[in-house]
């Protein structure tokens, strides 16, 4: 199947990811959240992609925007990737390839062990782990890094996704946290939680999460913590692990 090169998805009164949204045709919903939707798409009646809405007045565009923004300066087969932008009217859409199996997650809970053995979770592990580790030598801390955020493609490729949270690093590899940062508890380092700092080390913590996700088939980390309030969550990182600079 073709793909979509950044150059020549020109705009005339746009940058060079800007496309008419006219050349998209919606296909297939793929999912739904607060602040828009997903869907399978045809670009010029040719080229399967994932089509990435924001429903007006739900967020701030320029933070919608910003996993686009983030996505432009970030390529590795590893990585999902940008294909395109449609920013001049609403609503907005990010368009990225099309990844048919969708998340890691629902792919894992659907088999529950009756396909995918060892050598396939190695394998799915040692894929996230190229991606994360081309993050690392852009200075980018993905921050979200969970069975949720891997999408599956055909042939057995999984591709990181979902940058939204993702930041740039600098100075001594941290990246300091606003306070109304909404984070993935279960998936987020002691540290990142207590001081709402953020390094390499954190995404190495998640990805650990992530194997546990692999190996259970999908099941939740922490089990029997689900029903804590954020509060109740916190107290044992906080009062077990001392961290160390």
């Amino acid at each position: 199947t073709a793909t979509p090169l950044p150059p020549d998805l020109c705009y005339s009164t746009a940058d060079q990811w800007e496309i008419d949204r006219n050349s998209l045709k919606f296909l297939k919903k793929l999912g739904q959240g607060q602040f828009g939707e997903v869907w399978e798409g045809l670009w010029n009646n040719a080229i399967s992609v994932a089509i990435k809405t924001l429903k007006t007045g739900s967020m701030n565009q320029q933070d919608f925007l910003r996993e686009a923004q983030i996505m432009k300066n970030l390529k590795h087969p590893k990585l999902i990737q940008l294909y395109a932008v449609c920013t001049l009217d609403e609503p907005i859409y990010i368009i990225t390839e099309l990844m048919r199996h969708g998340s890691l997650h629902s792919y894992l809970q659907n088999d529950n062990g009756s396909s995918i053995h060892v050598t396939q979770q190695v394998d799915m592990a040692a894929q996230v782990a190229s991606g994360m580790a081309y993050l690392e030598t852009q200075n980018f801390i993905h921050r979200d890094l969970a069975a949720r955020n891997v999408l599956v493609g055909d042939n057995n490729v999984y591709k990181v996704a979902d940058f939204g949270l993702a930041r740039v690093f600098e100075g001594e590899n941290v990246y300091e946290a606003k306070n109304d940062t909404k984070l993935p508890l279960k998936w987020t380092a002691p540290e990142a939680i207590k001081y709402s700092k953020f390094s390499i080390k954190s995404d190495v913590w998640a990805f650990g999460i992530l194997i546990y996700e692999i190996v259970t088939y999908g099941k939740m980390p922490y089990p029997g913590m689900f029903l804590l309030s954020n509060r109740e969550l916190l107290t044992p990182f906080q009062k077990q692990y001392k961290i160390v600079n």
